[in-house]
């Protein structure tokens, strides 16, 4: 499994600084599979949960838009489909219209505290991997009605919108909300909920798709219907 991976390594690697210079290659590897490039209009997302559930920033998504086209680091492409956005988090779901045979990341089931390491890459198409870390927790004023948007310290610049921000194990703790101008990401507690919110839904029904290797594995699949 991933995140044993990359806690064995981390393990072998000993104690590390507040921001440290380097992260598990594991762990590199891995957001580097599962994140994504959304076009248009060039921002960024990743593979969560689910082999067939992309998260992106909602303010990616121009009003009306349904369809998206997502770019994988391997060369795939999808359509993803519009099928659930938060408003007030900047967060959205597309649905892909096929499974990729990539390992999704999986979206932190723990409260985010300040001082933690994360590690970012940005837009796949210009990947810039960093270490980074979470200053604070509170209002931005572009996230008026989000009461936990996630301060950080990382680099952002036009086209990072979207682009995931992971913890140590490669879980996804929040979403790049601010880009350059600031480093802000919206919270994996939002994110989770409307991901599941997707999943529960009555046009999702479970599947069943062949993994690239070894035992047979779910995924979801889905109408193409309107978000809510």
């Amino acid at each position: 499994m991933l995140v044993a991976g990359v806690a064995a390594a981390l393990l072998l690697m000993g104690s590390a600084p507040a921001v440290p210079s380097a992260a598990p290659a594991a762990l590199r590897r891995a957001l580097h599979a599962a994140s994504v490039q959304i076009d248009p209009p060039g921002c960024s997302g990743v593979l969560a949960e689910n082999d067939q559930i992309v998260v992106t920033a909602r303010h990616c998504i121009d009003p009306g838009v349904e369809k998206l086209r997502v770019r994988f680091t391997n060369g795939a492409t999808r359509a993803g489909w519009v099928v659930a956005t938060d408003e007030a988090a900047d967060q959205a779901v597309l649905f892909l219209d096929d499974p990729v045979h990539i390992e999704p990341l999986p979206i932190v089931r723990r409260r985010a505290i300040p001082g933690t390491v994360l590690y970012f890459e940005g837009n796949p198409s210009r990947p810039r991997f960093q270490s980074a870390r979470l200053d604070k927790i509170g209002r931005c004023p572009s996230l008026p009605e989000l009461p936990n948007a996630l301060f950080t310290s990382i680099a952002g610049v036009p086209g990072d919108s979207g682009a995931p921000l992971v913890d140590v194990v490669a879980e996804v703790v929040g979403l790049v909300h601010g880009g350059a101008r600031c480093h802000i990401a919206t919270p994996a507690d939002t994110l989770l909920r409307l991901v599941e919110r997707v999943l529960e839904r009555d046009d999702v029904r479970m599947t069943r798709v062949p993994a690239r290797s070894g035992p047979r594995r779910s995924a979801v699949s889905a109408g193409h219907s309107r978000h809510s």
